[in-house]
């Protein structure tokens, strides 16, 4: 399924129980089934995992019927805590009433804190969950605007995801490789990220540095840095892929920005430097 939203257009998941997932999300969250099918050699080409070729796959439409989440069936992947490993660490998703949908989650959900403002605005209240593939949720609410941020609003129960977060051991240079990959140079601050620290067992009030740069569609890039240490390379449930719709940007300026880039099939994706990866997809 082609997906054209600009900005972040879908996000992949990969799951150990599709139909545990399909139900979590169309039962707790107002999503529907759009569509069902296999994964094709290009697309798992794509996404860097040949091994999925054949798997069983579910499109996932939000409240207003735009599919935005590709969920693959992988038994074999391992399902563990994103906040311990660098790459895609949350993906976040815009919500109408925040209060009201964490109010009703339970399992295979887990509402990790209540919806609370945040630290940088209190027009942006959020609540972190933990889903059924294991992958991070930043279920969040826009109030009003939030200047210099372009933030997109809504009155739907759950509209699209409008901000990648990724864990990286540098920010520099994962803040470099964005700002190529987007056209934007963003911003650079250090906040406070209680989801981390109650993970990682460090004081509520600790901050770290971030950065954030924007892309078309009010979408955003949130780059946490974080200092982990070496996990073993496993077969990973959660998180895998954000598919990007973006203006065309040459090879060589990504390359000398740090990402590095797969063609197949005459379609683009890349490894970031903290080993996030990007599906890159074309405007209509």
């Amino acid at each position: 399924m082609n997906v054209r939203r600009q900005g972040i257009a879908h996000a992949t998941l990969i799951a150990p129980d599709l139909e545990r997932a399909c139900l979590a999300y169309t039962g707790q969250l107002s999503m529907t089934v759009a569509s069902r099918g296999q994964l094709d050699a290009a697309d798992a080409g794509v996404l860097g995992r040949p091994d999925l070729i054949g798997a069983a796959i579910a499109w996932l439409a939000n409240s207003t019927g735009e599919p935005i989440l590709r969920v693959i069936a992988d038994p074999q992947a391992r399902v563990s805590t994103p906040m311990l490993r660098h790459g895609w660490l949350a993906l976040e998703i815009l919500v109408g009433d925040v209060d009201a949908l964490a109010a009703g989650l339970r399992e295979p959900f887990q509402v990790l804190g209540a919806p609370a403002n945040l630290e940088l605005s209190d027009a942006i209240r959020a609540t972190q969950v933990l889903g059924p593939c294991g992958e991070l949720l930043y279920l969040t609410q826009i109030k009003r605007p939030v200047p210099p941020f372009d933030l997109p609003m809504t009155g739907a129960t759950l509209a699209a995801p409008f901000i990648g977060v990724m864990s990286s051991p540098d920010r520099a240079a994962s803040h470099r490789a964005w700002s190529a990959l987007l056209a934007a140079a963003g911003w650079a601050f250090d906040t406070r990220i209680t989801v981390l620290n109650r993970a990682l067992g460090r004081p509520l009030d600790g901050a770290y540095p971030v950065a954030v740069v924007p892309m078309h569609g009010q979408c955003l890039v949130e780059i946490d840095e974080v200092k982990l240490p070496a996990q073993p390379q496993e077969r990973q449930a959660g998180l895998h892929s954000l598919a990007l719709c973006l203006p065309a940007i040459d090879d060589d300026t990504l390359r000398a920005a740090g990402w590095a880039l797969h063609r197949r099939a005459g379609r683009r994706s890349l490894t970031g430097p903290a080993g996030e990866h990007v599906e890159l997809v074309s405007a209509p």
